[in-house]
């Protein structure tokens, strides 16, 4: 997909879900930023109506539908480190899923959604990325520039 269509769907996504929030009355805050959402392990934070602490919840926008024509899902969702931890830890982290968002904005279909508790994505989540730091290997770089 292209970078800009992913920007699309990506916005496309966490508007749907902001608004959704808003309407059920409660207070939704800004998408975070790029360091602000890997501290948090969310995109945004959404309080409940009677006030209490904001829910992070973190939002995937799928182009594609839910459902593939085979009646299983498209493909699995994926969670980073942060998103994993953030949902072991704290019983108010969701995950909000907005799909079939290429046919949306192309005003031929209607976006779908699928919401996930914290527990569910532990329980259903296994490892298939390790995160490499590479702090201390700026002298082995070759080639380009430095810095």
């Amino acid at each position: 997909m292209p970078r800009g269509e992913y920007a699309n769907v990506e916005h496309a996504a966490i508007e749907i879900i902001r608004a959704a929030e808003q309407a059920r009355g409660w207070e939704v805050g800004p998408q975070l930023g790029q360091r602000a959402q890997r501290k948090a392990g969310c995109d945004l934070l959404s309080t409940p109506p009677g006030g209490g602490p904001p829910h992070p919840v973190e939002v995937k926008g799928w182009g594609a539908p839910l459902i593939a024509a085979e009646d299983s899902f498209s493909y699995p969702a994926e969670v980073n480190g942060e998103q994993y931890c953030r949902a072991k830890q704290d019983p108010n982290w969701r995950l909000e899923i907005v799909a079939n968002l290429t046919a949306f904005l192309a005003g031929t279909g209607q976006p779908e959604r699928l919401t996930l508790t914290g527990t569910e994505v532990v329980e259903r989540a296994y490892p298939r990325l390790y995160r490499v730091t590479l702090d201390g290997l700026a002298d082995r770089v070759t080639g380009g520039q430095k810095g």
